[in-house]
């Protein structure tokens, strides 16, 4: 590491932070933990902003992910760790290898953590390594003043972009990940079943690939201005049958493509009916218990199963999106608070009022 940025940067906290630390279930305390130093390929990023993740509200209420007694497969370690992987900031410190960035620079990252040498990763489809991991959740996260990550996984925020808004590159880039595998959507129909911000990434996914109707189902009104805002169609389904509603929409075709966003039995079981004979049901959401799967509507009619795995450079995509106003996400963040008060004002509001939010965002050093 650059020693004189060290001092620079780091000692002006006598070298701790505040950091929001797993234990285990509902036990995530505000502490003072060393601020990290970043190896020779790494970049210390000063966190300005950070993102709840519905990973994250699973962990509070897990563990999921977390390791609590066997090691983490890739990085070794065990809980209590930092959580949090979606973020924005600036470069504070960076390791000796290290040419491509300056101090000062507003970044964001790509969480995932990777072995480098297996197959996919040696392939460049390192979101699926053998042993993937991520920050937050395999080791150290972004739910703190400071965090480290390699160098490759960062992102520059290009002009026009703010910290606030950068900081929800992240789980939109999963909906253009997720619509890279689905293939030419251009002129197509999409159904994007859960209408969190995973949701919303497959619609904007969806959008810009050249979709030219989506219909997003949720269970409440809270979401319908924001999705007709972008262009889609809503439909609360606590409210219209989701089958009847879907044939007349289609015109009796159903869809070519079915988002599965929120990784429920329930939503599951809506996306194999809804796609027509030979189309995609893309698998986004995280299952907090394995769904069971209606294997004979799908065969019968060779509808296929796809599966998305987070991203890989497409936050620079979103990025961009965001710098070309095709990408709107100030009115994605439906809360903003303090870390000290991410337990009751984060996690325990997001099991209280999921429905009313899209991404509540962290203030840390802004």
């Amino acid at each position: 590491m650059n020693t004189s940025n060290k001092v620079e940067i780091v000692n002006a906290k006598n070298d701790t932070m505040k950091a929001a630390v797993w234990h285990g279930h509902k036990d995530v305390r505000i502490q003072e933990v060393p601020v990290p130093v970043p190896g020779p390929d790494q970049i210390l990023i000063r966190v300005d902003y950070a993102g709840i993740c519905g990973t994250d509200r699973h962990e509070y209420v897990g563990p999921n992910f977390i390791p609590t007694f066997k090691p983490h497969r890739l990085t070794g370690r065990t809980a209590p760790l930092i959580i949090g992987h979606e973020f924005s900031g600036t470069v504070a410190a960076f390791g000796k290898n290290v040419k491509q960035y300056a101090l000062g620079e507003p970044v964001t990252a790509n969480g995932s953590l990777a072995c480098g040498t297996c197959e996919m990763c040696r392939s460049g489809r390192y979101n699926i390594c053998r042993k993937l991991g991520f920050v937050g959740v395999g080791d150290d996260g972004c739910f703190a003043e400071y965090l480290t990550v390699d160098a490759d996984k960062v992102f520059r925020i290009p002009e026009g972009v703010t910290q606030r808004q950068a900081a929800v590159a992240e789980p939109l880039a999963c909906g253009l990940h997720a619509t890279h595998l689905a293939g030419d959507l251009f002129g197509k129909r999409a159904v994007v079943v859960g209408a969190g911000i995973i949701g919303i990434g497959a619609l904007y996914g969806a959008k810009l690939a050249g979709a030219k109707d989506i219909l997003v189902v949720g269970r409440s009104e809270h979401k319908r201005s924001l999705v007709e805002s972008i262009g889609g169609v809503y439909l609360n389904a606590a409210q219209k049958d989701f089958m009847d509603f879907l044939e007349v929409w289609s015109s009796g075709d159903l869809a070519d493509v079915v988002y599965e966003c929120a990784g429920t039995q329930e939503t599951m079981g809506l996306c194999i009916p809804a796609c027509k004979p030979g189309g995609i049901i893309m698998v986004m959401g995280v299952f907090e218990k394995p769904p069971t799967v209606d294997l004979n509507t799908l065969q019968e009619a060779e509808r296929r199963i796809f599966t998305s795995q987070a991203h890989v450079n497409e936050i620079g995509e979103t990025l961009e999106y965001m710098a070309a106003g095709k990408i709107h996400a100030d009115e994605l963040i439906t809360k903003e608070i303090l870390l000290e008060d991410l337990v009751e004002e984060g996690f325990e509001e997001l099991i209280r009022h999921s429905s009313q939010h899209v991404k509540v965002l962290i203030r840390i050093n802004e």
